[in-house]
């Protein structure tokens, strides 16, 4: 395993502050959204276009903390730090219907885009754990750095990127071999992963630094550095790959990104500690974790501002939105 250096670091553009409240108004797109309340062990399921709780499901595991959800998505799948497994949701029918033991403190779980196999990151074991879907079996183990928190795959599945809070860096696995072929140094308390959809850029936040860095995909070195709020943790890339958003919980904030110019655009108010952003299907819309508020905030992205907050659970996480 190779380990590759820090790049000097290049863009530096703050944006500016967009502050006030827009006007409500209800979601134009069919849309569900799943909400993790790690604090109340359940799923809150939200209608996008009512903005309303339709339902809460409780769940037999503890801390649910990431979700994410099959291609097709009928089934979701909850990460639990609290009971160190994978929780399996049939979306239909609201019910769970297996569970997976996974590594010490289960964090973030992600689909290969092959749909075969889920990976988890164990934040508690140093280790992703490679589960294959058609038995619901952990069919392997791979050490990675200290306290790894997400998994990002490129497009054509050929390799996988891990964030590592507690070493500062990204690894970057084979998933062939299921082997770390490399390693990226990042900065403190690296978290946040999204791909850009040509696969040619790993975006990734380091809460540390108050920055979120950009690694070419052919070299494996960091190429942009761009400061944001304090504390910065989730990231979420809009449909058309256009924008990062990024939550900063040190601050409580957002910043938008524009991707081609890797500069932060604007810099909105939300909540109290945002933690996990996610955009609406036509990407007009973000829904943002406010851990400390117990709520979800809709944030306009085009006005850029909160238009709407809706009470979850206690302590919400994760957050994904499907059919």
């Amino acid at each position: 395993m190779s380990h590759e250096d820090r790049r000097p670091r290049t863009l530096r553009t703050i944006g500016t502050l967009a502050l006030g409240w827009a006007v409500l108004a209800p979601a134009a797109f069919a849309a569900t959204i799943y909400v993790g309340n790690q604090g109340a062990n359940s799923i809150s399921v939200i209608d996008a276009a009512t903005r309303r709780v339709v339902e809460t499901i409780p769940l037999s595991t503890t801390s649910p903390h990431n979700l994410t959800l099959s291609a097709d998505g009928k089934t979701l799948y909850v990460a639990n730090v609290g009971s160190h497994n994978v929780l399996v949701l049939d979306v239909a029918g609201r019910k769970e219907v297996a569970s997976i033991p996974a590594g010490t403190k289960t964090h973030g779980v992600t689909v290969s885009p092959d749909g075969r196999f889920l990976y988890t990151a164990n934040v508690g074991s140093n280790t992703v754990s490679v589960i294959e879907l058609a038995g619901l079996r952990v069919v392997d183990t791979i050490d990675v750095g200290k306290k790894p928190m997400l998994i990002v795959f490129t497009p054509d599945g050929r390799r996988a990127y891990v964030s590592n809070g507690g070493s500062a860096d990204v690894m970057v696995v084979d998933p062939a071999t299921r082997k770390v072929v490399t390693s990226i140094f990042a900065g403190k308390d690296v978290m946040g992963t999204v791909m850009t959809p040509d696969g040619k850029e790993v975006w990734v936040s380091e809460g540390g630094e108050n920055m979120v860095s950009v690694i070419d995909v052919a070299s494996n070195k960091i190429t942009h550095e761009i400061p944001v709020g304090a504390d910065a943790h989730g990231l979420a890339l809009s449909p058309d790959g256009r924008l990062v958003a990024v939550t900063n919980r040190g601050d409580h904030s957002l910043s938008l990104i524009q991707v081609g110019a890797h500069r932060v655009t604007e810099t909105i108010p939300v909540g109290r500690r945002p933690d996990i952003v996610v955009f609406s299907p036509d990407g007009t819309e973000l829904y943002v974790t406010s851990r400390d508020t117990g709520t979800v905030e809709v944030i306009d992205v085009a006005g850029k501002a909160v238009t709407a907050s809706i009470p979850v659970g206690t302590d919400p996480h994760g957050i994904i939105v499907g059919p």
